[in-house]
């Protein structure tokens, strides 16, 4: 009797174990097919060239070190406090120098850990709901897929500079991770971990600054809405301080280097609140995060998605009555996931998301892992058929997979005009040039808004337009960097909507030449950098599609070098 009960506890052992491993290879799977399918959407830009700013952040590594990035050479002095940025992206500066292979690696590789953090992020959240075995194993592969796929996030992935926000949010997300670690388990390690993690966060970018509203309403969630009476308010609020105190001592770290608490762009920017402008992001930014840009479609078109958004939430919140108590806890995790959208991009709520290319898309990122989760709930209890979910979340992800492969097509075209207009200038038998025009961008993917006379500092061994770095100690807090050359002249930036695009030149008379965009809908722009009226020559007649330029120094006309179809050239 006794060795009859040994068998059935051995056998029951036995197939306890091998349950175990099957899960384990079933995880493993999933997670194989998961990075694959990014590897397939992203695999393209690897060996992409470096673009705009890309070209700055190598060539101040190559001269300040490990530190490069607290001077911002753009605006002449250090706005920014990231020191924690600055050694990740020293360190591959020392592994890479100035292949970029290696850096749209790093870039990856936080991706697909940020992927993993909004599945932490789903398995405790659905921890917390009453969803049956089978829906709480598929939230977090399902949350961590989208979000790997969403087609807000090429700037940031494909764009070696963009990767601020790429580990920002990955201390950002892991910092969550931690806290609901603390919150399941109750170890303090785990609470001391998250604010850690969240002061890395911090020195990575400063826009992370609205991260403790997050564990805020997380706070309030459990108190109110769950009944969550485990901690009381005063226990509570000191698991707030926390994230307080780490706020203090950035703050205090960052006044003491900077010598001011706003940086970034200015007060100017991130002070100035146009009311329409934030009405307009707030029901631009949460569709912009699931639907890639539309190049000829108007606020209207958002507005309506908006609508479809807010219909679908209306619609799983119907369900949820139906169906309760079964889904009675999932409207005010939903609510908890729509309020940490919008405190995530409430720092960006001022600012600028293109919704007809990838420019600022990046500041959507963080938030956007908070709304891969409250997709993959509402698609679970709409649908409520593990086949049926699988089915549509299958065709969602990859309508998602193939609008980054084709976005990344505009990150591969500009990174191949970048590349040739460097090689082209090289070859132009001249030590002095004036250039028309340079490319700002391509649908959004930046190739020359800044960056050319980095790039010819890195690559350019012979220094044929005598490029020098300068660097000038201001106070205690700034310096001055800059590489400059008075062998250089930019005239113009401008728009690309084809990769043939030109400009097209005109030569009525002696010393003047009139600049027209060949694309209609091709724009050019001035910049505060590019310099309008020189002792050599001047811009008249500027238009958002042509302008004229007059030399007032003759001789200076042979120095001319032309903009055409991707590259520069001294002849027309």
């Amino acid at each position: 009797m006794m060795s009859s009960q040994q068998n059935l506890k051995s056998r029951f052992a036995s197939e306890k174990r091998l349950m175990r491993l099957s899960n384990r290879i079933y995880s493993l799977l999933i997670l194989a097919a998961i990075v694959g399918c990014g590897i397939l959407a992203y695999a393209s830009v690897f060996d992409d060239f470096f673009l705009s700013d890309d070209f700055v952040l190598v060539a101040l590594f190559s001269q300040l070190g490990p530190w490069g990035l607290w001077v911002n050479q753009q605006h002449g002095q250090s706005l920014f406090f990231r020191p924690v940025l600055s050694l990740i992206s020293f360190f591959d500066y020392q592994v890479w120098g100035v292949n970029p292979f290696g850096y749209h690696l790093t870039n990856f590789f936080f991706h697909l850990m940020n992927s993993l953090g909004v599945g932490l992020i789903a398995f405790f959240l659905a921890k917390r709901l009453k969803f049956q075995p089978s829906y709480r194993r598929i939230l977090p592969y399902l949350a961590g897929f989208i979000f790997l796929l969403l087609p807000s996030h090429t700037e940031v992935v494909s764009w070696i500079s963009a990767r601020t926000d790429g580990v920002a949010t990955f201390f950002g997300l892991f910092s969550f991770v931690f806290y609901l670690a603390y919150k399941h388990y109750y170890q303090p390690r785990f609470l001391l971990l998250s604010g850690l993690v969240f002061l890395a966060a911090l020195l990575s970018k400063e826009s992370v600054v609205t991260y403790p509203g997050l564990i805020i309403i997380f706070e309030l969630y459990e108190y109110f809405i769950k009944q969550n009476n485990r901690n009381r308010l005063v226990a509570r609020f000191v698991i707030v301080s926390l994230y307080i105190w780490m706020l203090i001592i950035y703050f205090f770290s960052r006044f003491f280097k900077l010598g001011e608490l706003v940086g970034g762009y200015g007060e100017e920017v991130h002070l100035s609140f146009d009311a329409t402008r934030i009405l307009q992001n707030l029901v631009i930014y949460p569709t912009r995060t699931f639907i890639p840009p539309q190049f000829e479609l108007d606020f209207t078109f958002w507005l309506i998605a908006f609508l479809g958004l807010v219909l679908l939430f209306v619609l799983s919140l119907a369900v949820c009555w139906k169906r309760r108590p079964k889904f009675s806890e999932v409207p005010a995790i939903l609510g908890f996931l729509i309020a940490a959208f919008y405190i995530l991009v409430l720092p960006a709520i001022t600012v600028w998301v293109s919704a007809v290319d990838t420019q600022g898309e990046r500041y959507l990122y963080f938030a956007s892992g908070f709304a891969s989760i409250f997709l993959a709930i509402i698609l679970i209890v709409i649908l409520q058929n593990l086949a049926f979910i699988l089915v549509v979340s299958s065709a969602i992800l990859l309508y998602f997979g193939t609008s980054v492969y084709d976005i990344n097509q505009n990150w591969n075209t500009a990174a191949k005009i970048s590349e040739d207009i460097l090689v082209s200038l090289q070859e132009i038998p001249k030590s002095q040039v004036i250039i028309n025009s340079l490319p700002d961008n391509y649908h959004g993917a930046y190739i020359y808004r800044t960056g050319l006379i980095q790039g010819l500092f890195l690559f350019d061994e012979s220094n044929q337009f005598e490029i020098e770095f300068n660097r000038q100690k201001i106070n205690p807090a700034f310096e001055n960097v800059k590489f400059t050359t008075d062998n250089i002249r930019i005239v113009m930036n401008h728009s690309l909507v084809e990769p043939s695009d030109s400009i097209i030149v005109n030569n009525p008379e002696a010393s003047v030449y009139q600049f027209q965009l060949s694309h209609p809908q091709a724009s050019f722009y001035a910049w505060k950098k590019n310099d309008l009226e020189t002792e050599d020559y001047q811009v008249t007649n500027l238009e958002s599609h042509q302008y004229q330029l007059r030399f007032t120094d003759v001789s200076r006309a042979e120095d001319l070098v032309f903009y055409s179809s991707g590259k520069l050239a001294d002849k027309l």
